[in-house]
């Protein structure tokens, strides 16, 4: 490795002296560049680059730290390592080098060789480390002017799409609504009064939906809103709703006799955490399948837990894609691209689990199917961060 060093001193024994100095490094190679005054060394550093300097301070003009000074406002792209030098040991001038950005100060009558080259070198290192501290805080904050830039042009865009998305939304509930105003009561079957109401509540559900998106996106995730809610009458009225409309499929609720379901819970948290586990066990099993749904209940030392479990018979969980399945965007490797899917519903659907201080888990054998389980405190739990669902692979 060689480094270029500007020596600027008027003494030519002393130019040679250090010369023959830095020549002898058995770690460095310099290529000593000698000035015998400050105006020439100004105006060499103009046009050209150079590593460190060793200024004499006695210089005929301008003393070492009146040049360093000049060197300084020149506003080079790099600014050297300097060495000042001089014959007296003063500590005042040692101050004033120092203040004027040296990294070392050296007495001619008492360095050797070796203390030169050490200082020159340790000079070089410490310029070096600055530079590359100061290029890390500059792209630190390139980047995160970049991500905060990128997030305003992202809340933006979220907040247009989810305000197009309302759009059609409204018109379905409009459209539905007047259409059973305007329905003869003698011809408004029960069904497709039924139909209708599905219709209206799932145009809300999924404004409410767009809502907590846009939420999440921009980190305003809202507090759980806990009130006392039957899971069961809650689970029972979507196995109904999906029966209705996911008729292909067979839907089984298994629930003890004489057990109570309810806690203090979301409701609408544990509605989107049910509605996305009970749409993937639709969405990845073949038609005529069966779904099954149990609830029980387990009884802990402190604290007694609602246990809500939904079991398929799909297409199942590849093995390698089971410690992924709840981070946000994975989707197994064994799904269709024609199945629809954005990889974010299992995350949401823990993070909604986990904050009622539950868990969510999966056990799952690839062409066989999975079961998803939800476990629930029945009173108020705190979440813990630290603990996450460890997805466990069914045994075949």
């Amino acid at each position: 490795m060689s480094l270029r060093v500007l020596l600027v001193d008027d003494g030519m024994a002393d130019r040679l002296a250090v010369s023959r100095a830095l020549a002898k490094d058995p770690d460095m190679q310099w290529e000593v560049v000698p000035m015998s005054n400050a105006e020439d060394a100004l105006a060499y550093l103009e046009g050209n680059a150079v590593d460190a300097m060793l200024l004499d301070y006695h210089l005929p003009g301008m003393n070492g730290v009146t040049l360093l000074q000049k060197v300084t406002e020149l506003g080079l792209p790099r600014v050297p390592a300097v060495v000042v030098l001089t014959g007296s040991g003063n500590e005042r001038v040692a101050v004033e080098a120092m203040k004027a950005g040296a990294q070392d100060y050296l007495v001619k009558e008492t360095f050797s060789p070796e203390r030169l080259r050490i200082s020159l070198r340790t000079a070089v290192d410490t310029v070096l480390m600055t530079r590359e501290l100061e290029d890390r805080r500059l792209r630190a904050e390139r980047a995160e002017t970049a991500a905060r830039e990128a997030l305003a042009v992202r809340d933006e865009l979220f907040s247009l799409a989810t305000h197009d998305l309302k759009g059609p939304l409204q018109i379905m509930t409009l459209n539905a609504q007047v259409l059973r105003r305007q329905i003869p009561t003698a011809a408004m079957t029960p069904a497709l009064e039924t139909r209708l109401g599905h219709i209206v509540r799932a145009a809300h559900r999924m404004g409410e939906l767009i809502d907590h998106f846009l939420e999440v996106t921009r980190g305003q995730e809202r507090p759980l809103k806990r009130e006392p809610l039957d899971l069961l009458a809650m689970v029972r009225g979507k196995v109904r709703e999906l029966e209705a409309n996911a008729s292909r499929h067979h839907f089984v609720l298994e629930v003890p006799e004489g057990r109570d379901f309810t806690g203090e819970w979301d409701a609408h948290a544990l509605e989107r955490v049910l509605e996305n586990l009970m749409g993937n066990a639709v969405k990845y099993s073949a038609a005529g399948s069966t779904v099954t749904v149990r609830l029980t209940v387990e009884d802990g030392d402190a604290q007694q837990f609602v246990l809500l479990a939904v079991t398929d018979q799909g297409i199942g969980i590849p093995a390698a894609d089971l410690p992924f399945v709840f981070e946000r965007f994975h989707r197994g490797r064994n799904v269709s691209r024609d199945v629809s899917g954005s990889g974010v519903g299992l995350a949401s659907a823990r993070r909604m689990v986990e904050l009622h201080g539950g868990s969510l888990a999966v056990r799952s054998v690839e062409g066989q199917g999975s079961t998803f389980t939800v476990r629930l405190p029945r009173g108020i739990a705190l979440p813990t961060e630290s603990v996450r669902s460890t997805p466990e692979q069914l045994a075949p």
